[in-house]
Formats: structure tokens, C-alpha cells, sequence
């Protein structure tokens, strides 16, 4: 984010939901990694956009308005999952601010990939749900076995933006040949 904007300028953290923890991470490392750099000052991290898209989506609209995002209050949003980053997306979209505000969002769907190819959001974080499921039954077998397990195992992240959309690897992330995994 603080690359997209130069150094400086506002930007807004739309939370997912209290009690979630993966996303309370998520939330969290963006606002410690984002001290680092003082020209950009986050002006709002404490609205919480609820479980779907369309709490997301009146949530986003409230936020941006509140921030007078329309007039250059907002320069920068960042979104720790899917529902959130399609609300805001779609906030986005409404306000004519879309492709203006720089959208840094979690996870991926066809319609965030379709926004991210546009240019509407610049960049998304993505996981490998097949290495998670690997990593999991690997070390559930361990702990079956009674052996020792690390007590964080990260599983990885890409940084998908339009630039790297077409690269195998992540093309491969976005659209996994499923037909193999379901006998088809």
C-alpha cells in the first residue's frame, strides 16, 4: 500500500467481524507493517463490515462518505477478505472512486481476479488452499504419531497484482485444475 501511494497520503482498514482471529491477524499486520511508513496515516481501522457482502457494501459506503473519500479524504483501503474487499469494491464502484482509490484486498473470487485485471483493485493476497490441506493432514499425522510440530507453521501468501496475473504460478493459484482432484 504505502508503494501504490508514493510514501503518503490516508487510508482506511474496513475490518471483517470481532471475534475473528485469522482476519484480527490480518487487520493487524497491515496496521504494524504500515507504521513504517509516516507519510501515510490511517484514518479510520475500527469499522467492522459483518460476515457478507452486503453489510460490507453499506458499511464501505458509510466509511468512505465519513472520510470524504469523494473529495480526496481516502487515498488508499485495505480489506483482510473477500467479502469485505467485494464490498468495498462495489462501495467503490458506486462512488466513481473505483480504479481511483487504491484497494489492497484478501483472498480471491472471479469477480475480484475480473477487478484486479481492470485495474479496480491493485493488488490481492492470496493463499493456496491445496498446500493449507497438505500442511494440515501432514501435521496432524505428526501430532497422531506423537511427534513434535512447530507451533506456527506458515502456510504462504502470493501478492497477486495485474502485473503477475498471467505468470504459470499464479494463473495455477487462481485456477487450479480441479479435474484432477475430482476425477472428472
Amino acid at each position: 500500500m504505502a508503494r501504490l501511494l508514493g510514501g503518503k497520503g490516508n487510508v482506511v482498514v474496513l475490518r471483517y467481524q470481532e471475534g475473528s482471529a485469522s482476519t484480527a491477524h490480518r487487520e493487524q499486520g497491515f496496521l504494524d507493517a504500515i507504521k513504517a511508513h509516516p507519510g501515510v496515516t490511517v484514518v479510520s481501522a475500527n469499522q467492522y463490515a459483518g460476515a457478507t457482502t452486503e453489510s460490507a457494501f453499506a458499511t464501505s459506503e458509510s466509511l468512505l462518505a465519513a472520510q470524504k473519500a469523494g473529495s480526496g479524504g481516502v487515498a488508499g483501503v485495505f480489506a483482510p477478505n473477500e467479502s469485505t474487499t467485494f464490498g468495498m469494491l462495489l462501495a467503490l464502484r458506486k462512488a466513481g472512486l473505483a480504479g481511483k482509490v487504491h484497494l489492497v484486498g484478501f483472498d480471491a473470487s472471479s469477480k475480484l481476479v475480473d477487478a484486479l485485471g481492470t485495474g479496480e483493485i491493485d493488488a490481492l493476497v492470496v493463499q493456496d488452499p491445496f498446500r493449507i490441506g497438505e500442511l494440515a493432514v501432514k501435521t496432524m499425522a505428526q501430532v497422531l504419531r506423537g511427534e513434535a510440530v512447530d507451533k506456527r507453521i506458515d502456510t504462504g501468501a502470493k501478492l497477486v497484482t495485474k502485473a503477475n496475473l498471467a505468470q504459470p504460478e499464479i494463473a495455477t493459484l487462481l485456477h487450479p485444475d480441479l479435474k484432477k482432484w475430482l476425477g472428472e
